[in-house]
């Protein structure tokens, strides 16, 4: 038996061109085109048109030469000046004596106070001003009219400061005090250490506006008694402490010298004073001046 051939499709021929000289030619295959990309223009902001206002120059006149007139002018009233409001509230102090009376200046009281009452010791100026709590550019003048009349000295020293690590380092700084060899020192020291406060009647004022007071107790510096444990004593309830800071920073000011209050609630003055409490009994049965009295203690 004969194998059966099979069946392949067959290609198709290629078509070639014949030239005249019977050369064959064969068709160029089609070259592959490579489309590029084309980058979007960027579009350019167009300029805005800025409108300039046409500014309207002033016409000059010619200056014409004033006739005076026979007519007389009538007087213009003078112009109210209104005082300018003052920036910063001005310290309420507790009152004004005889001494800011005769001196003429309360910044000056303050600060012979403060230099008799700390004789010993030496102050600097940041250091005055804090304690003092008054008006810097006043208190300024006073201490340079003070040193003119020699009550008040000035000099550099070299002083020692406590760093944050505990260590100690000296800087030379300006330092004020008093001069012990002013002519009438004694006799100024007893003239302004006589009075302690300018009014009492302000202190009181002041110290019932703290809270419900019930006992107002002077003694120490107040009396001029130096064995008194205490130079002020406040006894009363619902006691606003911010107020009593703030009174007491101006107190001191007005003293020269930082004070030691006794403050205490109703219910503690009286279990201590009917417990015979020596430091209760001493201000007020020593020398002392009471002020208010609401307890009815006799």
């Amino acid at each position: 038996m004969k194998k059966k051939k099979k069946k392949t499709a067959k290609k198709p021929k290629k078509r070639v061109k014949v030239l005249k000289s019977g050369k064959k030619v064969k068709k160029a295959k089609p070259r592959r085109t490579v489309r590029k990309k084309f980058k979007k223009p960027i579009k350019k902001s167009k300029l805005r048109k800025v409108l300039r206002k046409k500014i309207k120059k002033p016409i000059r006149r010619r200056a014409v030469k004033k006739v005076k007139s026979q007519k007389i002018k009538k007087s213009r009233k003078p112009k109210k000046i209104r005082p300018r409001k003052a920036r910063r509230k001005l310290r309420v102090y507790i009152g004004k004596g005889i001494l800011e009376q005769l001196f003429e200046s309360q910044a000056k009281v303050k600060l012979l106070k403060f230099f008799f009452r700390n004789s010993r010791d030496v102050f600097q100026l940041k250091d005055i001003f804090k304690r003092l709590r008054s008006n810097v550019s006043l208190l300024r003048r006073e201490m340079n009219k003070l040193q003119n009349i020699g009550v008040i000295k000035q000099k550099k020293a070299w002083l020692s400061f406590e760093t944050k690590r505990g260590k100690t380092r000296k800087e030379k700084k300006t330092i004020y005090y008093l001069n012990p060899a002013f002519d009438f020192l004694n006799e100024l020291r007893n003239l302004v250490l006589k009075s302690t406060i300018s009014s009492k009647d302000d202190l009181v004022d002041n110290v019932r506006r703290l809270g419900n007071i019930k006992l107002l107790v002077l003694a120490g510096i107040f009396t001029a008694d130096d064995s008194a444990k205490a130079d002020l004593l406040i006894v009363g309830d619902k006691i606003n402490h911010r107020r009593l800071n703030n009174f007491l920073k101006d107190l001191e000011a007005e003293v020269g010298r930082e004070l030691n209050c006794a403050i205490m609630t109703s219910k503690e003055f009286n279990y201590r004073y009917d417990m015979y409490d020596r430091f209760v009994r001493d201000l007020i049965t020593g020398k002392s001046e009471i002020l208010i009295n609401r307890i009815n203690l006799w």
